[in-house]
C-alpha cells in the first residue's frame, strides 16, 4: 500500500502584500495558460491583447514580486528548465527541421521560447513562502475552467474540438484537457492535506475528464485517484465506503446520461470513433481501447529514429511530422539520442529519489510519467514542467535563499 504523502512546508502566519499580490498574478497568469483559454479567447476576438504581450508583462511583473517574496530556490527545480533548452536551441539556431505550421518557423520559435518562460515563472515563484499555496490554487483553478469549458461545450453553446463527438475545451485537442487536469490533480495530492478537500476537486476533475472521452486520460486518472484512495484507506475507510454507497450510483448515472446523449445525438456530436470508446470506456475492453492508428504512427516513427540515431531529425520532426504520441521517441526525433539520455535521466533521478524518500510527492510525477506513451506534446506544456517543479521542492529540500536588503548582518565585535 502506498504511504501517506508527506505535503511540501507552507509557509506559517499571515500573508504580506507580496504575498498576495504573487498569488493574484499567478492565477491570473498561469491558469488562462493552462487551460488555453489566452489562445482561444484572442483567437475568437474575446479580447484584443495578443498571448505575447500578455505572457511578457506578467511574467515580469511575477518575477520582480517574487523577489519580495523569501524565495529559496531548489537547484534541481531549475536545473529542470535545461531539459527543453536543447530544442529551443535546435530550433531557433540550427533549423534542422523547418517548421511552416504555426504561422512559420520564426513563430514556432518564439512560441516555444514563450512557453519556456511560463515554466520557468511558475517553478520559481513555487520556490517562495507561499508557493505551494499558490500552487494549491493554480491547480483547483484550471480544473474548475477545464471541466467548465468542456461542459459549456457539452451543452451545445460552443464547438471548439478538432474531432467531433469528444469535448476539447478551449484546448481544440479532447486529449490534452485530461493531460492538464491530472497534472493539476497530483499538483493537489502533493501539496494538499485535506483528503476530503482534494476528493471534491477530484469529483470535479471526473465530470472534465469522462466528457472528453481521452483513453489515455481516463486510464491515467483512474491509477492517479486509485492510488490515492489506497495511500489513505486505513485513515478513512468508513468515511470511504459511505463515499462509495452515494458515489458510485451517481457515477453510473453520470455515464449513462453521457451515453444516452451521444447515442440521441443531442449536444454531443457523434463521429464514427464514438460508440467504439463509450463501448469500450463502459466494459473496460482493453482491446478495444487500444488504437490501432497510433500503434502504426509509432512504429513508423521507431524506423525513423533507426534512420538518425545520434543527431535525430531537428526539432519538430516528432511532434509535427511523424507523430508518435510517445514523448521519449518524439525526443529522439527532434533532437537525438543525448536529448533522450538528459529526459529520461532526470525522471530516473526524480524517481529514485522519489522511493527514498518514501514515495513523497509520488502523485506529481504519476502524470509525469505515465502520459509519457500517449503524447508527443508533453515537453511543449508549461503544466507538465510545473507539476515537476512542484515535485523537486518537495524531493529536494535544501535550498539557495535570496534576500533584497542591502543591509549587512550584525556581527559581534571583538573586546578591545
Amino acid at each position: 500500500m502506498i504511504p501517506a504523502m508527506t505535503p511540501v512546508t507552507k509557509g506559517a502566519g499571515r500573508w504580506t502584500a507580496p504575498e498576495m499580490v504573487l498569488a493574484v498574478i499567478m492565477v491570473v497568469f498561469l491558469v488562462p495558460n493552462f487551460t488555453h483559454a489566452l489562445y482561444c479567447g484572442y483567437e475568437q476576438g474575446w479580447w484584443p491583447l495578443k498571448p505575447r504581450d500578455f505572457n511578457l508583462g506578467l511574467a515580469a511583473c511575477a518575477l520582480v514580486t517574487v523577489l519580495f517574496c523569501k524565495p529559496a530556490f531548489s537547484l534541481m527545480a531549475l536545473a529542470l528548465l535545461t531539459v527543453p533548452l536543447p530544442r529551443i536551441l535546435d530550433a531557433a539556431l540550427l533549423r534542422r527541421y523547418e517548421i511552416l505550421e504555426y504561422g512559420g518557423h520564426d513563430v514556432y520559435v518564439l512560441t516555444m521560447v514563450s512557453l519556456w518562460i511560463i515554466a520557468a515563472v511558475g517553478i520559481f515563484a513555487t520556490g517562495t513562502s507561499r508557493g505551494p499555496r499558490i500552487a494549491t490554487l493554480v491547480a483547483a483553478g484550471t480544473i474548475l475552467a477545464c471541466t467548465g469549458a468542456n461542459f459549456y461545450e457539452w451543452l451545445g453553446f460552443a464547438s471548439w474540438t478538432l474531432i467531433p463527438g469528444r469535448m476539447s475545451g478551449w484546448h481544440y485537442d479532447p486529449n490534452n484537457s485530461p493531460i492538464i487536469m491530472c497534472l493539476m490533480l497530483g499538483i493537489l495530492f502533493t501539496v494538499e492535506k485535506r483528503f476530503w478537500w482534494n476528493l471534491v476537486w477530484t469529483a470535479v476533475g471526473a465530470a472534465g475528464v469522462a466528457l472528453t472521452m481521452s483513453r489515455s486520460g481516463m486510464m491515467v486518472f483512474f491509477v492517479m485517484v486509485s492510488a490515492y484512495v489506497l495511500s489513505n484507506l486505513r485513515e478513512r475507510l468508513l468515511g470511504l465506503l459511505a463515499l462509495g454507497c452515494i458515489g458510485l450510483p451517481l457515477l453510473a448515472a453520470g455515464l449513462g446520461v453521457l451515453g444516452a446523449s451521444g447515442k440521441a445525438g443531442n449536444s454531443i456530436r457523434r463521429n464514427e470513433d464514438t460508440d467504439a470508446r463509450m463501448e469500450a470506456i463502459y466494459n473496460l475492453d482493453l482491446e478495444k481501447l487500444k488504437s490501432p492508428e497510433r500503434k502504426k504512427d509509432l512504429l513508423d516513427a521507431w524506423e525513423a529514429v533507426g534512420a538518425r540515431p545520434v543527431e535525430g531529425w531537428g526539432m519538430g520532426a516528432g511532434e509535427l511530422k511523424w507523430r508518435p504520441h510517445n514523448m521519449v521517441v518524439a525526443q529522439w526525433l527532434d533532437v537525438g539520442i543525448l536529448g533522450v539520455i538528459q529526459y529520461v535521466g532526470a525522471l530516473l533521478t526524480f524517481t529514485l529519489v522519489c522511493v527514498l524518500r518514501r514515495f513523497r510527492a509520488v502523485f506529481s510525477l504519476i502524470p509525469v510519467w505515465l502520459f509519457i506513451p500517449c503524447s508527443q506534446m508533453l515537453l511543449e506544456m508549461p503544466a507538465y514542467w510545473y507539476a515537476w517543479g512542484v515535485a523537486a521542492y518537495a524531493l529536494f529540500p535544501r535550498r539557495f535563499a535570496l534576500a533584497l536588503s542591502s543591509h549587512a548582518p550584525a556581527t559581534a565585535r571583538a573586546p578591545v
